[in-house]
């Protein structure tokens, strides 16, 4: 069986189903236990490694911090500080046993993920090894499987959105924003696609933008503007979006992304994580 053989390999496998919670597209979850603690987790692909938010990490009565000073850089290029933890056991509901992980522990900088009971954020790249992690989302799930799986999964999808290619711990895919060629960081946190106002793209469409609006990051509150019915291309798609522009501060980094591509786009597809790509296929 597939769940067997990537329980061999120390990787967790099975099948989790996604729960949907926010506005709009909503960001998907699974039920998790951290430390014994049962909690929900945010499937991220915008993240590089699981995180524990603030106050759940304060309401643990099993674990310690380890007390390293540690930073997570949020969606507007701001570092923000944390706290490396020691290690603690992760279960997700309806996967087999995991490795214990070493999360980071933020502050309390976004008032949403209390709100709404998140606990967390699961870096679901991390769960690959060397097999596939797939997130189903028209079925609901997160599921391990093998390459032929993971293939036929993506069949059944008849837009394909390309190959998303690794960089550092997350993936990037190639798009066009009103025909100028944007690098657009794969991200099923983020409830809408959207773009930096410091990238190429962001420039030259800045003129376009019309009202403000806050959205949060783990940073917390960051002003965007709006480029309203923007034409977005993936692969084979083709869509019209309402993109926030994010007020963000120019960072230099082999893995600088121009923007995200979000649930707006992403609520209807399946995700293949792979070692070294992630592919997507919608419906």
């Amino acid at each position: 069986m597939v769940a067997d053989s990537f329980a061999r390999r120390g990787v967790g496998g099975g099948r989790a189903a996604i729960q949907r919670i926010g506005r709009g597209q909503r960001v998907p979850l699974v039920r998790a236990t951290v430390a014994g603690r049962p909690t929900m987790l945010l499937v991220d692909t915008g993240a590089y490694d699981h995180i524990l938010e603030g106050w759940f990490a304060r309401e643990l009565q099993d674990a310690e911090a380890a007390g390293r000073p540690g930073a997570v850089i949020d969606h507007a290029n701001r570092k923000v500080a944390a706290e490396k933890w020691s290690a603690v056991s992760l279960a997700i509901e309806g996967w087999t046993p995991l490795p214990s992980i070493s999360p980071l522990a933020l502050g309390d900088l976004n008032p949403g993920p209390r709100a709404l009971g998140i606990g967390g954020i699961l870096s679901p790249q991390r769960l690959a090894g060397d097999g596939a992690v797939a997130i189903d989302f028209p079925a609901g799930e997160m599921a391990a499987l093998d390459g032929a799986e993971a293939t036929a999964r993506l069949a059944a999808h008849a837009t394909s959105l390309g190959v998303a290619t690794r960089c550092g711990a997350t993936y990037v895919i190639a798009a066009t924003v009103e025909g100028r060629e944007a690098r657009l960081l794969v991200d099923t946190g983020s409830f809408t696609t959207d773009l930096k106002a410091t990238s190429p793209p962001g420039r030259a469409l800045s003129g376009r933008t019309s009202v403000s609006r806050d959205i949060y990051t783990v940073g917390g509150a960051v002003t965007t503007r709006m480029l309203g019915d923007a034409r977005v291309r993936v692969g084979k798609l083709d869509a019209r979006l309402d993109l926030p522009m994010v007020d963000d501060r120019a960072h230099p980094t082999p893995c600088a992304s121009d923007g995200v591509l979000g649930m707006d786009v992403l609520a209807g597809c399946v995700l293949v994580i792979e070692a070294n790509q992630l592919r997507i296929g919608c419906g």
